[in-house]
C-alpha cells in the first residue's frame, strides 16, 4: 500500500518589524520590504535588511545625527508629507536663524500655526496647477501656431502614461507640458488619438493650429491608417508636418541587424558577463587587477541593449581594459580566440570608433580614432570597413528621410534673404495668413537692413553654442516689423517644431522620482500635477492665489 504524501509545511510569512524603520530606513508598501533611501526590495528578515543598509549605505553617514536625519527625510518622503518635515525642519533652524529678535518667540509662533497637513499640501498643490494649467492655456490660445511631441510609457504601478509636449512662441519660445494622461486599456493609435483630442476639446484648444507632429516612430503612432498620428491629422482637416525622433533613428541607424560587426557585441557581451556576472569574488578580483595594472577605468559596465548609449560605453571601456581582459581571462583558463584574431579586433576597435560617434553625433568629436592608430602597425584590409560604412551612410540616408525632406524649408530661418519660395511645402503652410508672402520676401530681399541683420545673425551663430542658436533666432525674428507678417507666421510654425520626443522620454524620468517603489499611492492627476510643476516655464502666481486664503491655525 502506497504511503500517504506528507503534507507541506505551512510557509512562515515573516512579519515586517516597525523598528526596521527607525534603524534601517526601510518601509513596507504592497506587503514588501523598500529601502527609502534607494527604494530597492529586500526579504522581509532582520538579517537582510541589516546586511543592505550596511553594505550599501551606513559609509554614506558622516555620523549617527546625519543618519537618523537622512532616514527621517527618506521615511516621510510619502504622498504630500513633505510638508511637516519642512515645518519641523524649520521650527529647528529657527532658534539659530531669529537668534537676538525681540520678536523671535512670536515668529516660532506664526511658523508654527502654518497649515501643513498632507490635505493642505495636496490643495496647494492642486491650486498651483491650476494657476500654471490657466496660464498655459492662455498662451497657446493666443498663439498663432504650435507643434507637439508625443511619446507614451508606463510607470510604476504599469498604467501606460501619454506625455504630450506643445511649443508655441509668445515673449519667447515655450515647451510646456500640455498633459500627462493615463491610458485604461490598450495604446492602440486610436485610443492615444482620443486621449489626446478630449483633452484639448476640454481645455477649448483650437488643435487646427497644430503645425507638426513629432513621435518615437512606434506603430501605434505613426501607423499609415491608424496611427495616432493620421487621426489627428484627420481631425486637424489640414496637412501636418510628421517627424520620427532624430535620437531614436539615430540609435536604428546604429543597430543595422544584416552588417557583419554585429559578431562583436555577443562575443564582448559573454566576456563581461563572466567578469562581472558569474560571482561576486570573480567581479572583485578583476577589480583588483584593474587596479595593479593602473588602468584608466576601474570596472567595466554590463552592457544594456534598452539604453541607448550602452554600447558605445560598453566597447570604449571594453578596449581601453583590454590587456587586463585578456590576462585575467587566461589566468581563469577561459579560451576566447577572437581575441586574439587580428580582425575581429580591428572589427571591435572600428565599432568602438563609430558607436562613439553616434553617441556623439550632435557634438564636435575630438582625438584620433583607434583604426587609424592600429593601420599604422599592421596591414590591415579596410574592405568591411569600407562595406559598413556605406551600409550606415545608407540607413541614415533612408532613415533619416524626413529631415531630409523638410530641411531646405528650415534654412527659412535664418537665410529668409536668399531663401527660394519654391522650397516651402505650401500644403503646410496654406492655413496660414500667408497670402502675400511671395511680396513680403520680396521686400525682405530687397532692404539693405534686414539683409544685413541676417547676415550678422548666421555670423552670431558661428560662435554662439548650440543649446542658444533657438534663443538667437527668435530674437532676432522679433525685431522684424509687422509689415513682413506673413514671413513672421512661417518663421513661429518652425521654430515650434521638435526635433525629438527627449522631452517627453525627461517628463517620464521626472516620473520615476514622483511615483517611486516607496510611495506608489499617488493618483494618476496628482503624479501629472506634481510632474507639471516640476517642468514648467511658468511660475505659478502665489500672491493671486494667497489672497483668497483666509489664515487659519494648524490643525
Amino acid at each position: 500500500m502506497a504511503t500517504p504524501l506528507a503534507k507541506k509545511a505551512e510557509v512562515k510569512v515573516r512579519a515586517f518589524q516597525p523598528s526596521w524603520t527607525e534603524e534601517w530606513g526601510f518601509v513596507f508598501p504592497k506587503n514588501r520590504a523598500v529601502c527609502a533611501l534607494c527604494f530597492e526590495n529586500v526579504v522581509c528578515q532582520t538579517s537582510s535588511v541589516k546586511r543592505h543598509f550596511e553594505t550599501k549605505h551606513e559609509k554614506t553617514f558622516k555620523d549617527q545625527a546625519d543618519k537618523a536625519e537622512s532616514i527621517k527625510r527618506a521615511v516621510s518622503s510619502q504622498p504630500f508629507t513633505d510638508g511637516e518635515y519642512i515645518k519641523e525642519a524649520f521650527l529647528c533652524s529657527s532658534e539659530v536663524l531669529f537668534e537676538g529678535l525681540p520678536n523671535k518667540e512670536t515668529i516660532k509662533s506664526i511658523i508654527k500655526d502654518i497649515p501643513m497637513s498632507t490635505r493642505s499640501i495636496e490643495r496647494r498643490i492642486e491650486e498651483m496647477v491650476e494657476n500654471v494649467s490657466a496660464q498655459q492655456i492662455a498662451g497657446l490660445k493666443d498663439a498663432v501656431v504650435f507643434s507637439i511631441a508625443l511619446d507614451e510609457s508606463v510607470d510604476v504601478n504599469d498604467i501606460p502614461r501619454l506625455a504630450v509636449m506643445a511649443r508655441y512662441c509668445d515673449s519667447t519660445v515655450r515647451e510646456e507640458l500640455w498633459c500627462l494622461k493615463p491610458m485604461s486599456d490598450t495604446t492602440k493609435g486610436e485610443d492615444i488619438a482620443k486621449v489626446f483630442m478630449e483633452h484639448f476639446e476640454e481645455r477649448g484648444i483650437d488643435i487646427r493650429k497644430i503645425f507638426a507632429v513629432t513621435t518615437d516612430g512606434a506603430p501605434a503612432m505613426v501607423g499609415k491608417q491608424r496611427g495616432a498620428v493620421r487621426l489627428i491629422e484627420e481631425k486637424v482637416g489640414h496637412p501636418i508636418m510628421k517627424l520620427h525622433c532624430i535620437i531614436h533613428q539615430e540609435n536604428l541607424c546604429a543597430k543595422m541587424s544584416n552588417s557583419d560587426l554585429n559578431e562583436v557585441m555577443p562575443t564582448v557581451v559573454k566576456v563581461i558577463n563572466f567578469i562581472v556576472k558569474r560571482s561576486a569574488l570573480t567581479h572583485r578580483q578583476f577589480q583588483s587587477l584593474l587596479e595593479e595594472m593602473d588602468c584608466t577605468y576601474k570596472d567595466i559596465p554590463l552592457h544594456s541593449a534598452v539604453r541607448w548609449l550602452s554600447c558605445g560605453k560598453v566597447l570604449e571601456r571594453f578596449v581601453s581594459c583590454f590587456d587586463a581582459i585578456k590576462a585575467f581571462l587566461a589566468e581563469k583558463g577561459q579560451n576566447y580566440p577572437e581575441l586574439e584574431d587580428e580582425k575581429w579586433v580591428v572589427k571591435l576597435m572600428f565599432l568602438m570608433d563609430i558607436t562613439g560617434h553616434l553617441n556623439e553625433l550632435n557634438l564636435r568629436l575630438q582625438g584620433a580614432g583607434h583604426v587609424r592608430e592600429l593601420s599604422s602597425q599592421h596591414s590591415i584590409s579596410t574592405a568591411e570597413i569600407c562595406k559598413y560604412m556605406s551600409e550606415l551612410e545608407s540607413e541614415f540616408t533612408t532613415r533619416f528621410g524626413d529631415f531630409q525632406k523638410y530641411g531646405p524649408m528650415f534654412s527659412f530661418l535664418i537665410k529668409p534673404d536668399s531663401f527660394d519660395g519654391h522650397e516651402l511645402d505650401l500644403s503646410l503652410i496654406d492655413w496660414l495668413d500667408t497670402q502675400d508672402m511671395e511680396m513680403q520676401l520680396i521686400e525682405l530681399k530687397s532692404s539693405t537692413l534686414w539683409v544685413t541683420k541676417f547676415a550678422e545673425l548666421r555670423k552670431e551663430l558661428e560662435t554662439t553654442a548650440v543649446q542658444d542658436h533657438r534663443t538667437c533666432i527668435f530674437t532676432c525674428w522679433t525685431s522684424v516689423p509687422k509689415k513682413f507678417s506673413c514671413l513672421w507666421n512661417v518663421a513661429l510654425a518652425l521654430l515650434s517644431v521638435f526635433g525629438s520626443t527627449y522631452l517627453c522620454e525627461q517628463i517620464f524620468s521626472h516620473m520615476k522620482n514622483v511615483l517611486s517603489p516607496s510611495r506608489s499611492r499617488l493618483t494618476t492627476d496628482h503624479s501629472e500635477a506634481c510632474a507639471q510643476l516640476k517642468v514648467t516655464n511658468y511660475n505659478p502666481q502665489i500672491m493671486e492665489l494667497s489672497k483668497g486664503k483666509q489664515g487659519q491655525g494648524s490643525h
